[in-house]
């Protein structure tokens, strides 16, 4: 019998402006987006309002933003933040988790959080292994 583990499945493809659909009113800086954008692609997360929830969390968690759509620039996120974003979202999307990847941990969350604060782009995130700088 062939079982496809989670590393071999396939990724779907988004649909062509999946992204701009989603976030289309919302304020997002462009770190919050990019996390989001990471994270939803990453774990083959695909529902509309997924990106939105996932860059809320992020700015709630890490102050910056309220959690409610208003996202703020000139604040410094917080290593506790951090962290808490990352066990909220593996609670939130386990399911999706587990099928797209079996070794993620919340930790693994945050550190691409931490690495597209310090600066990582969505092609970094996505393809390079999940390295810790902790700098922002």
């Amino acid at each position: 019998m062939n079982v496809t583990t989670a590393e071999q499945s396939p990724k779907q493809q988004l649909r062509p402006g999946f992204f701009e659909e989603a976030l289309r009113d919302s304020a997002l800086t462009p770190t919050l987006r990019t996390f989001a954008e990471a994270f939803c692609m990453r774990f083959d997360v695909r529902g509309i309002c997924d990106p939105l929830y996932c860059a809320n969390v992020a700015a709630f968690e890490t102050g910056l933003g309220d959690g409610c759509g208003k996202f703020f620039s000139d604040r410094t996120p917080t290593e506790q933040g951090i962290a808490k974003v990352g066990d909220r979202l593996l609670f939130a999307y386990s399911t999706c988790i587990s099928k797209a990847s079996t070794d993620t941990t919340a930790e693994s969350i945050s550190t691409m959080l931490r690495n597209v604060l310090n600066g990582s782009s969505l092609e970094e995130v996505l393809t390079g292994p999940v390295l810790d700088h902790q700098s922002y």
